[in-house]
């Protein structure tokens, strides 16, 4: 009588070239969630700081807006300065726990006009090490490197 199936070796090789995909695979995808949430950190940071500029230029509540941004949390306010805010109107964002701001930590925008005196960079670090810049100049130009 001949029996159909696998042999051991057969299922032994599958499964040890599924190992090996996943090994392979593995530091890729690592790699790509790391790069993802530097980008997304870098994004969502611009988008806020034009959120409290263009909330400023309309002179909403007839005060400057600014940004404050804080270990893994990024903030809009409505005042001159962060310790002084009116907290009713504040705006918090979340950023991934993986990534490290440094730099400018406060962006106040002038009502009307825009611009800022806080100019000046913030520095996003992930655990692995990617890095990407936000510029911030006089004029509110967010540029993202």
């Amino acid at each position: 009588m001949k029996k159909d199936g696998f042999t051991l070796l057969e299922l032994l090789l599958s499964v040890s070239l599924i190992a090996l995909l996943a090994a392979i695979s593995a530091p890729m995808y690592l790699s790509l969630q790391a790069e993802n949430e530097v980008t997304i950190a870098a994004t969502t940071i611009g988008d806020v700081l034009r959120r409290g500029q263009i909330r400023a230029q309309a002179v909403d509540g007839d005060s400057a807006w600014g940004v404050e941004m804080v270990s893994s949390t990024v903030t809009v306010f409505k005042g001159n300065n962060f310790s002084s805010r009116d907290q009713s109107f504040d705006e918090n964002y979340n950023l991934s726990a993986a990534v490290n701001l440094s730099g400018l930590s406060e962006v106040v925008f002038d009502k009307n006009s825009g611009w800022t005196t806080a100019s000046g960079t913030l520095l996003i670090t992930h655990l692995d090490g990617r890095k990407k810049n936000v510029l911030v100049s006089e004029l509110g130009i967010v540029d993202i490197q």
